[in-house]
């Protein structure tokens, strides 16, 4: 009795001497929000918490006495808080809290999924979206910079601009299989059909978001979208009114700025432009590529920008034009035949776009010229001139609420104009045309369950026969923002120009000694008619296969002869007798004889080793393949495994996906992806495909040793020392090609070229997550898998090893912070990269790095539209590189100042 007597002596007055808050959280529109977190905060301790109920209100009871800030936050919504909210022992205080709505990423409306509006988290397939505020706060060069953390996107940078961007794989030094798009035209060099986002007119400042679509887009954006679409769309200038000055500098003498300015007069009428210049100083690689006859450029630079202009005559219809121009003036960007030194490369495209209700029309014309662009390892002159003439429009009709269709029609024209440098012969007959049409469902049976399906026919003016591409999706709604996704994709990716028509000397094989030609190493595309096939109409050569000889061995390169390497025989002691000679009359001054004596012995030896007559029977033929990267030649080949080249055939992939993007309890964003492909006919990189033939070194010093014994003065030991020293020098001498139809290649030259692989199977996933935490602060994290990074030969089915030219494991993990109220954000980001090997003409492996990021921006309340933000990427300067042939990347901070009036 008397212990709970006590307790109400202590608890009475503890009672009395607290308060009560209470209130409600509406949107801006007055609409009572539910779920969201109430906080009282004493400075920076929180005295207790509440959440709203359906109707917005809370409660929090039994706070004490005193002066509180009360804060409401929801995902989805921007923090709100109201300050002085004063609590009085028995009372109840009144805190009401309005909430902005902020679109989470999950809830932004995207248009790239299924060429339509529709939020993220209904789309049927896997997206991720960089928003304009964190494109602004991050100081960057290129698009690249803001996609590198994105779940499944593999970003390789060669230096301070160059980079190659691709999802899930498959990258390639010149890469073009991720479908780049910039308010909806395609922004890859025509063509080349090559992504070199330095050369994007699209400025930092204009992007208003990044949407990024993993997986398979056949159906909608047709061929060469099997890893995905990345769209980059910009602001319009009725929403974005005002200029924009931006300056940015950072370490290795880096300097960009760029000017944005909006306006409408009327509210019919818009208009913007805008325009950067960047400069800078680029990494070195590990060392000199010992092929470059010249130096690189190591200061680069660029510049580029755009003008548009939009009407808008009905609150239903649109017309928007735009032209944009790109210039590089100094660049080195890695080709799959080694380091090009880019030297004024301009760009420019030039888009009509309309829109009225759901019908939506436009034409564009994408132009390249590469200006004074050549190969820094042959000094070849890389001249592109080419077009590209696109045409598209898209329908849309719904019938009633559950069903709704979209359909269209492309055309595409692609006009090469190498005028021969990369062409060749092929010069006057390189055009490609592509038309093709889509139909695309969405019907949704239940609140909770939606189809979509697609499908999609293309036809190649350079292949035969149309392709198809289906698609099937069903997304299924459990709950609010909840979704869970079953999808099968079908993707074609068709013969880019390089595969059909490349003709191009990549490389130069001298004479031992000399400037002479020997050999060159072109590269040649793949006729579509009859491919490219070996000559085996020669009985007497080593399977019946023919060569070509050079002119430095005495043969004629227009003609094929048997690849018998033993013909040759004493063409090679008739080039190598002054060495020889010497080399003989050395050897005998060296065993006592005098100098007169030597040279009359080891000219009468030449002279009969030059008497001599080997067969194929005495000294086979042995074939090797030249090592492009060291010029040398590597094991035998064996003559069974060389294969005609077939025409290049369109590559398949069929994937199927399951996803779940998903808001829980307000506070955590959550996007996790399986996926399963099958590829079949994959293109791989340039392959060195004709070996040359060399005399049999083990046979030829046997048969020499043989030979020498008619020769009574010389002793067993001098024999053998005689004949070992001709059959090496012999023996290492390549005497002719192995070469491919007389109408196909350039007299005696090596040819590396495309060939389609077998099949091959890869599955991995994506996860990607985000918390928000109290006070501004919130954790996200990112993790890709895919599980083979190697695919040997004997597994795809061609005549070379495969990779995926991509890490097999990449993550990252990143703390932020945002704060509206005082405009700072910031954020530490820890980025992780494995280790993986790389297949692509330039071979080599690279290995795993981990980097950390940081950075912080601030918009400071005494100076409206000003930010000045800092960030600096590889803070602990690891230095790596990630893709071969690249600048060895480390640390570059840099910083910026905006300001918007």
């Amino acid at each position: 009795m008397l212990f709970v007597m006590a307790s109400f002596v202590f608890v009475i007055p503890a009672a009395a001497q607290t308060g009560t808050i209470q209130g409600k959280v509406t949107s801006v529109t007055g609409t009572p929000v539910s779920g969201a977190q109430v906080r009282a905060n004493s400075g920076a301790r929180t005295i207790a918490t509440a959440l709203s109920d359906q109707n917005g209100d809370f409660r929090m009871p039994e706070i004490a006495a005193g002066t509180y800030s009360v804060s409401a936050r929801l995902l989805g919504y921007r923090e709100a808080s109201v300050s002085n909210i004063s609590v009085s022992t028995g009372f109840v205080a009144t805190a009401n809290l309005t909430l902005e709505q902020v679109i989470s990423v999950l809830e932004q409306i995207i248009t790239t999924a299924s060429r339509a509006p529709e939020k993220v988290i209904d789309a049927p397939a896997s997206v991720s979206v960089v928003n304009a505020v964190e494109i602004n706060e991050r100081p960057s060069i290129t698009v690249a910079d803001h996609v590198a953390a994105l779940p499944g996107m593999d970003v390789a940078r060669g230096g301070l601009m160059q980079s190659n961007i691709v999802a899930r794989g498959f990258n390639n030094i010149f890469s073009g299989s991720l479908l780049t798009l910039t308010d909806n035209r395609f922004a890859f060099v025509p063509s080349l059909r090559v992504n070199i986002p330095y050369l994007s007119p699209t400025t930092n400042e204009d992007i208003e978001r990044i949407e990024v679509v993993l997986g398979p887009g056949a159906a909608l954006y047709g061929p060469n979208t099997a890893g995905g679409v990345m769209h980059l769309i910009t602001k319009s200038p009725f929403s974005s009114q005002g200029t924009t000055v931006t300056l940015d500098a950072g370490e290795r003498s880096l300097f960009r700025g760029a000017v944005r300015t909006a306006g409408a007069p009327t509210e019919k009428f818009g208009y913007k432009a805008s325009f950067d210049y960047f400069q800078g100083n680029e990494w070195r690689p590990l060392a000199r590529d010992p092929l470059e006859q010249v130096d690189r450029q190591f200061d680069i630079d660029r510049m580029g920008g755009e003008v548009r202009l939009d009407y808008r005559p009905t609150s239903a219809s649109e017309l928007i034009g735009t032209y944009g121009y790109s210039k590089a003036g100094s660049a080195v960007e890695p080709t799959g035949l080694g380091p090009a030194q880019v030297i004024d490369w301009t760009y420019q495209t030039f888009q009509l776009r309309g829109r009225v209700n759901r019908l939506f029309a436009q034409a564009f014309m994408n132009t390249s010229n590469a200006g004074e662009t050549f190969l820094l390892r042959t000094l070849q002159p890389i001249i592109d001139k080419s077009k590209q003439f696109v045409a598209q429009v898209q329908h849309g009709t719904d019938f009633g609420t559950r069903q709704s269709f979209l359909y269209g029609f492309d055309y595409l024209n692609t006009d090469a104009r190498t005028e021969g440098s990369i062409n060749g012969r092929n010069e006057a007959d390189d055009g490609i045309t592509e038309v093709g049409g889509y139909l695309h469902s969405v019907t949704r049976l239940h609140p909770k369950l939606e189809v979509t399906a697609a499908a999609r026919v293309d036809k190649h003016s350079r292949l035969e026969d149309p392709v198809f591409s289906p698609r099937l999706a069903l997304v299924f709604k459990p709950a609010e923002n909840q979704n869970v996704r079953f999808t099968y994709n079908r993707a074609f990716s068709t013969p880019s120009a390089n595969n059909l028509f490349l003709d191009l000397e990549a490389a130069r094989v001298d004479l031992p000694g000399t400037q002479t030609k020997l050999y060159g190493v072109r590269a040649l595309g793949v006729p579509n008619e009859g491919g490219l096939r070996f000559r085996r109409d020669c009985a007497t050569g080593i399977a019946s296969l023919c060569m070509r000889v050079p002119a430095a061995f005495g043969g004629n390169p227009a003609n094929f002869v048997a690849a018998d390497a033993s013909t040759m025989y004493p063409a090679l002691i008739a080039g190598n007798s002054a060495a020889i000679t010497a080399g003989l009359t050395g050897a005998f001054v060296a065993a006592g004889l005098p100098q007169p004596q030597a040279a009359g012995q080891a000219a009468a030896i030449v002279g009969f080793l030059g008497s001599l007559r080997p067969t194929a029977a005495q000294v086979p033929t042995t074939l090797r393949l030249l090592n492009t990267a060291t010029r040398s030649f590597g094991d035998a080949v064996d003559p069974a495994t060389l294969n005609d080249v077939a025409p290049i055939k369109p590559t398949t992939n069929n994937t199927f996906e399951v996803g779940y993007k998903g808001i829980l309890g307000g506070r955590l964003q959550l996007s996790i992806d399986g996926w399963m492909e099958k590829r079949k006919n994959f293109v791989g990189p340039l392959i060195l495909e004709t070996p040359n033939a060399f005399m049999n070194a083990t046979a030829l010093n046997a048969y020499l040793t043989a030979a020498l014994g008619n020769i009574a003065s010389l002793t067993p030991a001098q024999r053998g020392q005689i004949a070992g020293l001709v059959s090496g020098s012999l023996s290492a001498a390549p005497v002719g090609v192995v070469n491919f139809d007389a109408d196909l290649s350039s007299g005696s030259d090596i040819i590396v070229t495309y060939r389609n692989f077998g099949e091959l199977d890869v599955w991995g996933s994506d996860l990607g997550a985000e918390l928000l935490l109290d006070r501004g602060f919130s954790v996200e994290g990112t993790f890709s898998y895919v599980n083979k990074d190697f695919f040997p030969k004997e597994e795809v089915g061609g005549v070379q090893d495969i990779s995926l030219n991509a890490p097999g494991k990449k993550g990252s993990a990143a703390i932020k912070y945002r704060n509206e109220s005082n405009g700072l954000s910031g954020e530490l980001r820890g980025r992780h990269v494995s280790g993986f090997p790389v297949f692509s003409f330039i071979n080599g492996n690279i290995g795993t790095y981990n980097l950390v990021d940081a950075g912080f921006s601030v918009r400071p309340a005494f100076m409206s539209g000003a930010m000045f933000s800092v960030f600096g990427t590889n803070l602990l300067n690891n230095k790596h590189v990630e893709f071969v042939g690249g600048g060895e990347i480390g640390r570059l901070i840099m910083t910026r100042l905006q300001v918007t009036f």
